[in-house]
């Protein structure tokens, strides 16, 4: 086991078969791709399959990365996810869209050969070995998960407070259990036993669910989590407050939340060197018909307006908030729970 890896200490190896498995559609391919192949480029496992689906995609359109997935552990797969429009006008999240619901039936796109698999959102990217990860057996019950920002400032007084605290109260979570949603481990018995009750409570209360599929699964999963280090899901709002690399250590998995995304308008927090792997996404598909996600303008400003005015506020108003939040942080990087 990499000696960076960070696991509860009852954790057992598995002898299945695991898969890392990205969702999404046509028109964020490109970096799902991207990070499809930075996840290829950080598991040595001849075993682990990587699967990148693609949502109301057609067979001949998929074809297009054959050439390109040549020598790597990808394989592209049209979906078919006519369930994905009943459930879609529950969807509440307005920076994503409905096509984030489409993880909710992974094990109807799975190969019948696997039995525990590592979803990941296609906005991120591995920098780390997984294989430590993917060889272990996830809870017999429940899932893995990393915290969401959320976590680290929730006990200081701010506006949005009383917000997240309601929003909590409505799905019956904790600040310090509530989850990210886009790192998930589980096995696929346990996540066909959540996802049901996670659309169930989606349908039956929406408003409850301003994250949608996050907010269903926390409340779905609930006593029931196992949380990851940040090490495997570390997020911008972890990233504006503390580059992990300058204290040594180096996230297995990043996570460009909100935006803009670094391929879209790279600066801090995430500068050039995160498009990496999808500049090699570029270079593998050049010449074929899938195009760079343009996110809507307005989406964009109010992103950078954030991450400016974060800035500001812990660097000339709230201080002592960037201290504490390091803190936080460097615990939950180290945390074995």
């Amino acid at each position: 086991m990499d000696k960076g890896a960070v696991f509860p200490s009852n954790w057992q190896s598995s002898s299945g078969s695991a898969a890392i498995v990205l969702v999404t559609d046509q028109n964020y391919a490109l970096p799902t791709f991207s990070a499809a192949l930075s996840a290829d480029q950080h598991t040595k496992g001849a075993d682990t399959a990587i699967r990148m689906f693609v949502v109301g995609a057609e067979d001949t359109w998929a074809r297009q990365f054959d050439e390109a997935v040549a020598g790597t552990k990808i394989k592209v797969i049209a979906a078919r996810l006519p369930q994905l429009a009943e459930l879609s006008p529950y969807h509440r999240d307005h920076y994503l869209p409905p096509i984030a619901l489409a993880r909710f039936w992974i094990d109807s796109l799975l190969d019948a050969g696997v039995d525990r698999f590592l979803y990941i959102d296609g906005d991120t990217m591995v920098d780390g070995e997984l294989d430590s990860l993917l060889a272990s057996t996830p809870p017999a019950e429940g899932l893995m998960a990393a915290p969401d920002f959320l976590n680290i400032f929730m006990d200081e007084v701010s506006r949005g407070k009383k917000r997240d605290l309601a929003h909590l109260e409505g799905i019956g979570c904790r600040p310090e259990t509530y989850f990210n949603s886009g790192v998930i481990y589980a096995s696929r018995e346990a996540w066909n036993d959540i996802v049901p009750v996670a659309m169930k409570f989606m349908v039956e209360h929406p408003e409850h669910c301003p994250a949608s599929d996050q907010s269903a699964l926390n409340h779905a999963a609930r006593g029931r989590v196992t949380m990851l280090s940040l090490r495997y899901n570390y997020q911008s709002e972890h990233m504006m407050v503390l580059d992990p690399r300058r204290r040594g250590i180096g996230p297995a998995i990043w996570h460009f939340t909100g935006g803009p995304k670094p391929w879209n308008t790279p600066g801090w927090p995430w500068d050039e060197s995160f498009n990496r792997y999808y500049c090699a996404a570029e270079m593998r598909l050049h010449g074929s018909t899938i195009v760079t996600p343009v996110p809507p303008e307005a989406q964009t400003r109010a992103g950078i307006a954030h991450r400016r005015r974060s800035r500001s506020r812990m660097t000339w108003v709230y201080p002592w908030r960037k201290i504490t939040r390091r803190r936080k942080i460097l615990h939950l990087l180290a945390d074995d729970r």
